[in-house]
């Protein structure tokens, strides 16, 4: 490898070793902060340290790849998001960075944050280091969408997740629904539901299903997502699962009717980075509605009702004009089953 100090350096060497501090997150479970990983190395590119930031108040990457070795021999740091110039839980990184004698930091993406937003990287070249941005900027994005679609609009990106028969049908006129995907598909869905900090469901589905809407993986360790009830004018009878793991219940105003809107700044305003509707299907088309989806994960289990049931998505489709445009980003087999993860087009 060249030297990672030199400017003149290989871009494939600089993107593997971002890839490599991205990979360092992907069992952390930091919100309300950034997933963030950092690659110290030395002055002939030599890997000292990988770290990632683990919980809020425990050390930044940064830091932590600073005290995992002798800083005498680290020259440059590789960190997926920009450091913070701030003092908030912890002290600033920049300060940390400047102290050790770095003297190269390869930065993945700006912090949309307005307490860091450049004054990081502004920081740092104040104090003569080398800094280049935008290394690997989308795949750092993609990483943890959640927080950057939070630190710019102040509220959580909402995942909209369905499970339907090929027809779109979520259950049978019985109200059966177990089960219309594979055991492949839902494991998948726990690992949807990992990467959420709030999981939506209405009231509906609480009291006949009784979920506990955990996430069940072997090797888990993160947080469970927080349940979130939209209870609307119901009273939730005791003894629920979720009613013993704290969660958010919206009731109904005035209006009789809860508001997605009102919801989801709620909701930001809490500190929630990411969300996942699971129903029930009156509660993912009202949401739908409000606009206030942004992605649509969708589960077609390989089976065909031929009939009418429980609509996925409920509601009349009068015109053309009423459909949602989407970009479909994804289609994979998982098992017998296809996922489609879609985004949602905002245009205006």
């Amino acid at each position: 490898m060249r030297r990672v100090g030199d400017n003149q350096v290989a871009s494939t060497s600089v993107d593997e070793l971002m890839r490599q501090a991205i990979a360092a997150t992907r069992s952390t479970y930091p919100h309300p902060n950034p997933r963030v990983g950092a690659v110290l190395l030395s002055p002939h590119g030599d890997v000292l340290a990988v770290s990632a930031h683990e919980s809020p108040g425990q050390p930044h990457a940064e830091v932590l790849a600073l005290n995992l070795v002798d800083v005498d021999s680290a020259a440059v740091l590789v960190v997926t998001l920009e450091p913070c110039s701030h003092h908030g839980r912890t002290p600033p990184c920049t300060e940390a960075i400047i102290q050790a004698g770095i003297t190269r930091v390869i930065v993945g993406a700006t912090d949309p944050d307005r307490r860091v937003s450049g004054n990081g990287i502004k920081r740092l070249r104040e104090a003569g280091i080398d800094v280049s941005v935008g290394v690997l900027h989308d795949e750092v994005v993609a990483n943890d969408p959640g927080y950057f679609h939070h630190r710019a609009s102040g509220i959580p990106r909402v995942t909209l997740k369905l499970a339907a028969t090929l027809d779109g049908q979520s259950g049978a006129q019985d109200g059966t629904s177990k089960w219309i995907t594979s055991p492949e598909a839902r494991e998948d869905a726990h690992r949807l539901r990992s990467e959420n900090d709030v999981i939506i469901v209405g009231a509906g589905t609480v009291v006949a299903d009784d979920p506990a809407l955990t996430v069940r993986l072997d090797g888990f360790e993160g947080p469970q997502p927080r349940p979130v009830i939209i209870a609307g004018t119901r009273t939730l009878p005791t003894g629920l699962q979720l009613l013993n793991r704290d969660p958010i219940i919206y009731k109904a105003g005035g209006s009789q009717t809860v508001d997605p809107v009102k919801v989801v700044k709620d909701l930001g305003q809490r500190g929630i980075v990411s969300a996942m509707i699971e129903g029930g299907p009156s509660i993912a088309a009202s949401f739908l509605a409000a606009g206030v989806v942004d992605q649509i994960v969708w589960y077609i289990g390989a089976k065909l009702a031929a009939g009418t049931g429980i609509p996925a998505l409920p509601g009349d489709f009068a015109t053309m004009a009423d459909a949602t445009d989407i970009t479909i980003d994804h289609v994979d087999r998982v098992g017998p089953d296809v996922k489609i993860s879609a985004t949602i087009s905002k245009e205006g």
